[in-house]
């Protein structure tokens, strides 16, 4: 509707202020977008994030926000700050989630003062903060991950995983294995997407059929707890 702004359901949208990751994911669904790792023109002008924001707040229907990109946990503090602040002002918005790769590729990112940042904007009476991550097999969760994130949810603040099944992660029991490690280290499976049919995730993508299978192995293996619901 506006640039920095999707919004394919009535109640959410993606907010993109930041244009680039600090690892180019093949598969991405937005990659197309993304020009090079740490593009220095990635951050969006201020008049472009304040039209954004606006129009978040003049559409009521909205309850929750993506802030996305690219990864915005690269941002400048300052601009990250001014970005959730503009957000949690606005009355109708009552979750703010932020989806990052960093506590995999990272983990030395989430410093004190990054940390005190999410707990400013996380309170009771306001809307609640959640970081959506994203780890594709159990080998990416290393003890930093697991510090990371304990440190994150000793704030209060969920974290949640969303994973790509991929030819590489698509072995039997590797995405039952990745699920019940991440809740080990306090990470909730939301989101298993299948691969985009665009020619550069040709590599990448998995049969349907296998796809299904994967769906009655994890009925089968693990509790609802631990698998997402989609």
């Amino acid at each position: 509707p506006i640039d920095l702004i999707t919004r394919r359901y009535p109640q959410i949208a993606v907010l993109k202020p930041f244009n680039t990751c600090a690892q180019m994911c093949v598969y991405c669904q937005r990659n197309w977008e993304v020009r090079e790792v740490m593009d220095p023109a990635a951050m969006a002008g201020r008049d472009k994030l304040d039209a954004a924001i606006n129009w978040i707040a003049d559409n009521p229907g909205l309850q929750e926000i993506l802030v996305t990109g690219g990864d915005p946990l690269l941002m400048a503090e300052e601009r990250l700050d001014w970005i959730l602040g503009r957000l949690a002002a606005i009355p109708h918005i009552q979750r703010i989630r932020i989806g990052s790769r960093l506590p995999v590729v990272l983990p030395m990112r989430f410093t004190e003062n990054l940390l005190a940042l999410f707990a400013r904007h996380h309170k009771a009476a306001g809307p609640k903060l959640c970081i959506v991550t994203h780890v594709e097999h159990p080998y990416e969760i290393t003890p930093e991950l697991a510090e990371v994130v304990a440190r994150i949810r000793a704030l209060g603040v969920n974290v949640y995983n969303q994973q790509v099944f991929t030819i590489e992660n698509s072995r039997r029991f590797e995405t039952v294995a990745l699920r019940w490690t991440l809740k080990r280290v306090g990470i909730d499976p939301y989101y298993c997407f299948n691969a985009k049919g665009k020619d550069e995730t040709r590599h990448f993508r998995v049969p349907i059929a296998r796809i299904l299978q994967e769906r009655k192995e994890e009925a089968r293996l693990i509790p609802g707890t631990v698998r997402p619901d989609e």
